[in-house]
């Protein structure tokens, strides 16, 4: 019998070995406004900030650095706390602002850095009044006030380039609302690199496939009966 149970336990660790699961998307939401940062440092300056990240949107992981995490969000790579947001284990439907529609009330320039400062060439393009072709990707506050333009800034892509425009210099915006799509937030289970045979259902199962192998083993091992000598008789010949 103890041969049968070391037989047992090699066929299962031979035909089921270690299985790790890889998930194509993984994504974590914003459950408050957080930040969008360039580097996986711990500083809060605009310098190192591309934009925020409005509430209940969402940040397709990519990797772990440390207390970060590197994501992809919106057409950027860049960097999030990982306390800042939830994983979950669905796709979600609209996972960044969408359908914002920006239009220029004048000509202004698409700065790489949220700020006019003359001391900084950081003009990338001019952008002439009424375009209306500007992808939104998120917005910021400067501590820049111009002209009483306020402190917003909004990053966006324009024909291929991606950099700020100033507040002041757009006529009209579509409102950005939080977004409060449903979400399947992940358990204390990571089930991106356990076994599904260390799970009880899954070895339920599989002990029930193998009962048929289990069952021709026992046989071909259970001693056979041995046969009862034959009585001697007592006559005398």
């Amino acid at each position: 019998m103890l041969k049968l149970i070391i037989y047992l336990i090699l066929i299962c660790n031979i035909s089921m070995p270690t299985i790790t699961v890889f998930a194509s998307e993984n994504f974590a939401r914003a459950e408050t406004t957080i930040y969008l940062y360039k580097t996986s440092t711990d500083n809060e300056n605009i310098s190192n900030i591309y934009c925020m990240i409005e509430k209940g949107y969402f940040v397709q992981i990519l990797n772990e650095e440390n207390n970060y995490y590197s994501v992809y969000y919106n057409g950027i790579n860049g960097f999030v706390k990982k306390n800042d947001v939830k994983e979950i284990i669905n796709t979600p439907n609209t996972p960044y602002p969408s359908n914002i529609q920006i239009i220029i009330g004048s000509d202004c320039n698409l700065r790489s850095s949220p700020t006019t400062n003359s001391n900084t060439n950081n003009i990338i393009a001019t952008i002439k009044k009424d375009e209306s072709n500007i992808n939104f990707i998120g917005r910021i506050f400067s501590q820049e006030v111009i002209d009483f333009g306020g402190t917003v800034w909004y990053l966006i892509e324009y024909d291929g380039k991606t950099g700020y425009i100033y507040n002041k210099y757009v006529k009209s915006i579509t409102p950005i609302y939080e977004n409060n799509e449903n979400a399947n937030y992940k358990n204390s289970i990571n089930s991106s690199s356990e076994n599904p045979l260390t799970q009880t259902p899954s070895l339920i199962i599989v002990l029930i496939l193998f009962l048929p192998s289990i069952f021709l083993i026992f046989l071909l091992y259970l001693p056979r009966k041995l046969k009862k000598p034959s009585k001697i008789s007592n006559d005398k010949y």
